[in-house]
């Protein structure tokens, strides 16, 4: 027994050092990780979802609408996490947000034909992942202390974007192959299993009482140009997850030339790269993106002339520039606000990045219709480099001066 404790004691002391609470914690990372993974394999099957309705029929702009019914239930879900997680706690939290993604993906290999049935299978699939993000950010953030907080908390973030390098490649193998039914229940397994493996890891506490949002709070002395940032930076990849898929098969190119070289590129910048990088004003990494997101959407309109080649050329600049948007964002304006608002400026920052991806492609089907795939990639190209110019040049920050800072 006395050489059982010391060897415990052993371990819980090498995974403080590594970064961990203690050695349980770190095999709770390890699992969360993973499940965050599996988790985002299921939701990435909608770079999928346009091709997969137009083989039904649908008109571009009703393929729209469900594409963007994901952005309803997904904003009210990440405004109302926080009370979610408050009364399951976090674990049972990004639970939920498991399973009903799980099922909001399978059930559109039954109703993706009925309008109806595959609108409500939609707003349940948005509603999972606007549920998961903030629970289990709130409990990874638990597992580890202070001595590799930040590398450790961006290596988790990097688990989300390496879903891109799996399941549209993927998925494309098993649509091909097996047709829309199978890619839908195929894109449902991994959720279930990150549901399973998350069972065991101990649970956080709810808190004594829930807080609330601080929403109106936090806005007070916003500029609106961080939140024009964060919309155009999702709209530029809600673009590419809705309609890049039906726009590289006109041509023959495969979707794993764009998403693999972006995974790659947005991990390197996350986990390597940021460490020089962080030496810039978050403003000029956030203007940087925008306009590396727009060169992106304009070599992706090239494709048709230059290839493939071309295709990784934009799946690279994307993966910098979407890189740069919501972990600089999120973490530049919590300086916004005094701490007591930090719950309502994420919520800020998560509606405004949420409503770019999961709203835009609404709007966007009817700028396909007049102006083709290109028409749409060059005006969201234009947006980005004139927005990321402005943001440089008004020089607006969060500082005690927000309207002249720094």
């Amino acid at each position: 027994m006395p050489m059982t404790a010391t060897t415990t004691e052993s371990t819980d002391d090498r995974a403080r050092r590594d970064g961990f609470i203690d050695a349980r914690g770190r095999r709770e990372f390890s699992v969360v990780a993973l499940s965050s993974l599996l988790f985002s394999i299921t939701t990435t099957h909608s770079t999928l979802v346009a091709v997969a309705l137009g083989h039904v029929g649908y008109s571009l702009q009703t393929i729209g609408v469900l594409i963007s019914a994901v952005g309803v239930t997904a904003l009210a879900a990440t405004l109302g996490s926080g009370f979610v997680a408050a009364r399951l706690g976090a674990v049972g939290a990004f639970r939920l947000a498991m399973a009903l993604a799980a099922i909001g993906v399978a059930s559109l290999a039954v109703t993706r034909d009925m309008f109806w049935p595959a609108l409500v299978s939609r707003l349940v699939w948005g509603a999972g992942v606007g549920l998961f993000l903030g629970p289990v950010n709130l409990y990874i953030q638990s597992r580890i202390n202070k001595a590799r907080f930040v590398y450790l908390v961006t290596a988790f973030s990097s688990t989300i974007p390496l879903a891109l390098a799996v399941a549209p490649p993927v998925g494309e193998w098993v649509m091909n192959h097996f047709g829309e039914t199978a890619l839908f229940i195929e894109g449902g397994v991994p959720a279930a299993l990150a549901l399973l493996i998350t069972i065991g890891i101990r649970p956080l506490p709810p808190p004594p009482r829930p807080a609330g949002l601080g929403i109106a709070a936090a806005w007070r002395g916003w500029h609106p140009l961080p939140v024009a940032t964060l919309v155009l930076g999702g709209a530029q990849f809600g673009y590419v997850a809705s309609y890049l898929a039906p726009e590289l098969r006109e041509q023959g190119i495969t979707l794993g030339w764009f998403f693999i070289p972006m995974t790659i590129v947005m991990i390197g910048c996350r986990v390597g790269a940021m460490r020089r990088l962080s030496a810039l004003h978050p403003r000029t990494l956030a203007a940087s993106g925008l306009i590396t997101g727009g060169l992106s959407l304009a070599a992706a309109s090239a494709a048709s002339l230059a290839g493939p080649w071309m295709v990784v050329l934009a799946g690279a600049l994307l993966g910098y520039g979407n890189s740069m948007m919501f972990p600089i964002m999120s973490a530049w304006l919590g300086r916004w606000a005094n701490p007591a608002e930090g719950p309502g400026v994420q919520a800020i920052v998560s509606t405004a990045f949420y409503f770019g991806i999961y709203w835009t492609p609404s709007p966007i089907a009817g700028v396909i219709e007049l102006g083709g795939f290109r028409g749409a990639e060059w005006l969201l190209a234009l947006s980005g480099v004139v927005l990321g110019v402005w943001l440089i040049v008004s020089r607006v920050d969060g500082g005690s001066d927000k309207s002249r800072a720094a």
